[in-house]
């Protein structure tokens, strides 16, 4: 199976088309405009039917083995798009495989899987996929956004200094649509022209999405100032404490369970034990993408600092039960700042 990522698809298809085509993610720009490229260019192929279903516990199997097995004088070429849920059920595996395997010359199949795990990976649909494309739709984080944004205006034939893509990517953080529409503003008001930092301000609104996660990974790295710009952000979408509190309670206490030394501590300054971490990794099956931050909290904290880590934690959990008011974002917002 060839994997690429959204903004690799065009020049893909280009060398023909798949019978079948795996999008995964959950960023609906790039899951729109991959279904729309993808049905676009078999359209170019006389594929001219297109259908759209979404997988649930009520799907109707019937139907949808009715529409592959069609066939005959009057047959159009179709397009078959499949949203599956993020898991599938034992018995909806199956039926997702026995429709696979269905396949023909006048059929595509489109699917849209939210989040692929190694698991799901082991099962007989996904192995079923070997002549397929698998389309990597997440929304890039803050490391890759720049690239993601040079290669769509470039797309677009504007013309971004550095300190531009800067400001935009800061600015529409996880907001892949509303960057998108900020492009096509530039586009209309500096076609051909070189787009600094004062005019891309003047395009710019502050709409970056953050998740309680973004904020967490962000304390992991040390990056204050930015845990502290995504928990503003967070306060202001109405997110409860408590909600935080329980994410960066489980990650401290990942932290700690990865980090166990085999021999007794001398001292409670002592760095974390980090001569086991990528088996400790594999054991707790942390996700390759998160494996970074906790290397570097692992680097920089010791145990003194992650007990008191906990601790604090515990502290402000029952602040926040006790007696919630709005000085709690204060004090989580001081809380961060111990992991310096």
């Amino acid at each position: 199976m060839q994997r690429i990522f959204s903004e690799g698809l065009e020049p893909a298809l280009n060398k023909g088309l798949k019978p079948f085509y795996l999008l995964t993610g959950q960023d609906l720009l790039l899951i729109d405009e991959s279904k729309d490229k993808i049905v676009q260019t078999a359209r170019l192929h006389d594929f001219d039917e297109k259908q759209e279903f979404t997988i649930t516990n009520d799907t109707q199997w019937d139907t949808l083995f009715g529409l592959v097995q069609s066939n005959g004088l009057f047959f159009n070429s179709q397009i078959l798009i499949l949203n599956l849920p993020e898991n599938l059920t034992i018995a909806q595996q199956k039926q997702l495989s026995e429709l696979l395997a269905l396949s023909h010359t006048d059929l595509i199949f489109v699917l849209h899987q939210p989040k692929l795990t190694k698991a799901m990976e082991k099962q007989d649909w996904f192995t079923q996929l070997e002549n397929a494309l698998l389309v990597n739709c997440q929304t890039p984080d803050i490391s890759k956004l720049p690239i993601w944004l040079q290669h769509r205006a470039k797309a677009m034939q504007l013309q971004l200094d550095p300190e531009a893509i800067q400001l935009l990517c800061y600015s529409y953080e996880g907001n892949l649509l509303a960057l998108k529409q900020a492009l096509q503003m530039l586009q209309l008001r500096f076609a051909e022209q070189k787009i600094g930092l004062n005019r891309a301000k003047e395009v710019i609104e502050q709409s970056a999405q953050f998740t309680p996660f973004q904020w967490v990974d962000a304390l992991l790295e040390g990056k204050i100032n930015r845990a502290s710009r995504v928990l503003n952000h967070l306060q202001n979408e109405e997110v409860q404490p408590v909600v935080l509190l329980r994410i960066v309670q489980k990650e401290l206490l990942l932290l700690l369970e990865m980090t166990r030394s085999p021999q007794p501590l001398l001292n409670s300054h002592q760095p974390l034990y980090s001569s086991n971490l990528r088996a400790e990794f594999d054991r707790l099956k942390v996700w390759q993408n998160r494996r970074g931050f906790y290397q570097a909290a692992v680097q920089r904290l010791t145990y003194r600092k992650l007990y008191q880590l906990i601790q604090s934690l515990a502290e402000l959990e029952k602040q926040v039960k006790q007696e919630f008011s709005d000085d709690i974002w204060q004090e989580i917002e001081r809380f961060g700042l111990k992991f310096r």
